[in-house]
C-alpha cells in the first residue's frame, strides 16, 4: 500500500523509476519521433565552428532562441560561410543532447533569406580575398602584345575552343597554341581548372619550353554553370600564376572572382583571343604599309632615273665622248711641264742653300772645341793632384797629434810607469779592493810588458800597509 506524503491517502499504481539517461533518452525519442524533419527560420547567433569542423549556434527570432548545431558532415556542402546576425532557413531535426538534457536542433541543410547562398558565398570569398590583396592592381602582370605561344585552358568538347581556334587561326596563325583540357563546370571543375592552370604556368616550362599567355575560361552558363569560376581554388591558382593570364567567362554582366584575379578580363573567350591576336594584327598591318609604301617608293625613284637619264641623252658627252678625253690630254700634258720647271728650279735653290751652309759648317767643327777642352781638364787634374797631396799632410800631422794626446791619457803609459792591473781568474774580472778577493785565490797581474799568474797568500784590508 502506498501512502501520499501530501496526505492524500487514495490508492494509486506505483509509477516506474528511471535514471536520468533513460529519461533523457526517452525524450529524445518522442521530440524526433514527433517532430521528424522540420523547416525553421530565423536569425543565427553565437556561430562558433570548433578543429572538429562541428559548428554550434543559436537560432532566434524576437521571442526566443533555441540550440542548433551543424556537423561537419553537413557543414562542408554550405557554399557560403553562415555569420552572426544573417537570417536563415534550416532544415533540421528536433532532439535532445542526452548527455547534458539540452533541447537543440541538428541542422541537415540551410539557406540564407534574402540574398541567395551563391550571392552570399561569392559577397564573403570576395571580402575575404580582396583584404589578402589578391586583386590588387599592382600585381598584375602586362599582357604581352605579340605572344609566340599561347595555353588554352578550356574545354576541348567546348564551343570556346573552336572560336578561339578560329580566331587565331585568321588573324594570327604565327602563334603556337597549347591545349591544356579542363572540366569547367559540375562536381571538381574548380580542383580540375586549378589543376590546368599549373601544369600550363609551370609544367609545360620543365616539359617542353614556357608558354607567353595563358587563357582561361569558357562559353556562356547560368550562374550556376560557371560558378566554377569563382571558387577559391581557382582564384588562387589565377594569382599564384607567373604567366600574364587572361579570364575569358562567357558572360555580360556578372564579374567572376576569376576575371578579378586575372591580369586582365574580358567577357568572351573570343575577345581574349582576340585581344592575343591584336598586336600580330599590327604588325600584319604594318607590314602591308611597308610593302606598299617601298612599292611607291621604288617606282618614284625608277621613275626619277629614267627622266634623268632621258635628259644625260641629250647632252654633249654622249654625243661626242671622245672631245672631253682629249681635253683632259692637253690638260695633262701642260701639268707635266710646268711641274718639269718647277722641279729643277726647286732643285737649284737647294744647291745653293747647300753651298752657303758648308762655311759656316768647318767654323762650328767640334775638332778645335774638342782640342781646347782637352787642355783645360789636363790643367784642372794637375791642380787636383796638388790640392791632394797638400790636403793629405795636413790630416797627417792632425792624426800625430791625436796620436800623442792618445797616448798620454792610456792606460799603457800608466803600466810602464811602474803600475800593474790585477784581474780575477778565471772571470777576468778587474780586481779595484783588496776585499775583492779571498786567500788562496787565483789571479793575473798585467804589467807594462807581460804578466803574472799568482795565488793570494793574504788579503789585506783597506788602509793597511803591505
Amino acid at each position: 500500500m502506498s501512502v501520499d506524503l501530501l496526505g492524500d491517502n487514495t490508492p494509486r499504481a506505483t509509477p516506474a523509476v528511471l535514471t536520468v539517461s533513460q529519461l533523457n533518452a526517452r525524450v529524445r525519442e518522442l521530440l524526433e519521433d514527433e517532430f521528424g524533419e522540420v523547416l525553421v527560420e530565423g536569425e543565427i547567433s553565437s556561430w562558433r565552428t570548433y578543429p572538429s569542423g562541428h559548428s554550434y549556434f543559436d537560432l532566434k527570432d524576437a521571442a526566443s532562441r533555441v540550440s542548433a548545431v551543424m556537423f561537419s558532415g553537413r557543414r562542408r556542402f554550405l557554399r557560403f560561410e553562415p555569420e552572426a546576425g544573417m537570417r536563415v532557413m534550416i532544415r533540421c531535426r528536433v532532439t535532445l543532447y542526452e548527455k547534458d538534457g539540452r533541447f537543440q536542433v541538428s541542422a541537415l541543410s540551410m539557406e540564407p533569406l534574402g540574398e541567395g547562398a551563391l550571392e552570399v558565398a561569392f559577397r564573403q570569398l570576395h571580402e575575404r580575398l580582396e583584404r589578402e590583396g589578391l586583386f590588387e592592381p599592382g600585381r598584375k602582370k602586362e599582357i604581352p602584345d605579340r605572344p609566340r605561344r599561347v595555353a588554352l585552358v578550356t574545354s576541348r568538347e567546348g564551343a570556346a575552343l573552336q572560336d578561339m581556334l578560329r580566331v587565331f587561326k585568321e588573324r594570327a596563325p604565327i602563334v603556337e597554341l597549347v591545349i591544356v583540357h579542363t572540366q569547367v563546370q559540375g562536381e571538381g571543375a574548380a580542383s580540375s581548372i586549378a589543376a590546368a592552370i599549373q601544369k600550363a604556368d609551370a609544367n609545360l616550362a620543365k616539359i617542353e619550353r614556357p608558354v607567353d599567355l595563358i587563357i582561361t575560361g569558357r562559353g556562356g552558363g547560368s550562374r550556376e554553370d560557371l560558378w566554377a569560376f569563382n571558387e577559391e581554388e581557382v582564384v588562387r591558382a589565377i594569382a599564384r600564376c607567373r604567366t600574364p593570364l587572361i579570364s575569358a567567362v562567357g558572360h555580360e554582366v556578372d564579374t567572376s572572382l576569376s576575371d578579378l584575379a586575372a591580369d586582365e578580363s574580358l567577357h568572351t573567350p573570343t575577345a581574349a583571343a582576340e585581344r592575343a591576336a591584336r598586336g600580330w594584327q599590327d604588325v600584319a598591318r604594318d607590314l602591308s604599309s611597308l610593302a606598299h609604301d617601298a612599292r611607291r617608293a621604288v617606282e618614284t625613284r625608277i621613275a626619277f632615273l629614267e627622266a634623268r637619264f632621258s635628259r644625260l641623252l641629250r647632252e654633249p658627252a654622249f654625243r661626242r665622248p671622245e672631245a672631253p678625253l682629249e681635253s683632259l690630254a692637253q690638260r695633262l700634258d701642260a701639268l707635266y711641264e710646268r711641274m718639269s720647271r718647277e722641279a729643277g728650279y726647286q732643285q737649284e735653290m737647294r744647291w745653293a742653300h747647300l753651298a752657303g751652309i758648308v762655311p759656316r759648317l768647318r767654323m762650328l767643327s767640334p775638332k778645335e772645341k774638342i782640342v781646347v777642352s782637352i787642355s783645360r781638364l789636363e790643367d784642372n787634374l794637375k791642380r787636383l793632384r796638388t790640392a791632394h797631396g797638400l790636403f793629405l799632410n795636413s790630416r797627417a800631422g792632425v792624426l800625430k797629434n791625436a796620436a800623442g794626446r792618445l797616448e798620454l791619457v792610456s792606460p799603457l803609459a800608466v803600466l810602464a810607469r811602474g803600475y800593474s792591473l790585477a784581474y780575477k781568474e778565471p772571470d777576468g774580472v778587474l780586481i779595484k779592493k783588496a776585499e775583492d778577493v779571498k786567500g788562496n785565490e787565483s789571479v793575473r797581474i798585467r804589467l807594462s810588458e807581460g804578466g803574472l799568474r799568482c795565488r793570494v797568500e793574504e788579503v789585506i784590508p783597506g788602509g793597511e800597509g803591505p
